[in-house]
């Protein structure tokens, strides 16, 4: 039992120094490199009143600056990301609607960096009897 007690305390820098090699390795070797790509995905509307249709110009396409592994980004379909307003509470009328990171739909460990426009316009009016909703 005393030449074990003896062989764990022996050469301890060693050990130490062994130790943090292992760790450095590690570090060295677990991290994925962080890239940013720029994608252009659909602007999605969600629970828009049956009684609204939205009028006018409005924009389609939302510019996404994201960041994240490369692993991930590089091989990403584009289904997997977009841009989603809930229009649930909306009335008629114009509406300026800021986006957000939160409005964006994409894979974890994925950062927004960056939306452009920074904000959508809509018009929002009343559905007249016999018209259909855009």
């Amino acid at each position: 039992m005393e030449g074990f007690a003896r062989a764990l305390a022996g050469n301890w820098w060693l050990k130490l120094l062994a130790l943090a090699l292992a760790y450095a390795l590690w570090v060295a070797v677990g991290q994925t490199p962080q890239v940013d790509v720029g994608v252009s995905v659909p602007l999605e509307l969600r629970n828009l009143s049956a009684e609204l249709r939205v009028t006018g110009e409005m924009t389609t396409r939302i510019h996404l600056l994201l960041r994240g592994p490369e692993s991930i980004l590089r091989t990403l379909p584009s289904e997997q990301v977009g841009v989603v307003l809930d229009l649930e509470n909306f009335s008629a009328g114009n509406h300026t609607i800021p986006l957000t990171p939160a409005d964006v739909e994409a894979p974890s460990g994925i950062e927004v960096v960056r939306i452009t426009p920074r904000e959508v316009r809509l018009e929002l009016a009343p559905v007249v009897s016999g018209q259909a909703p855009r």
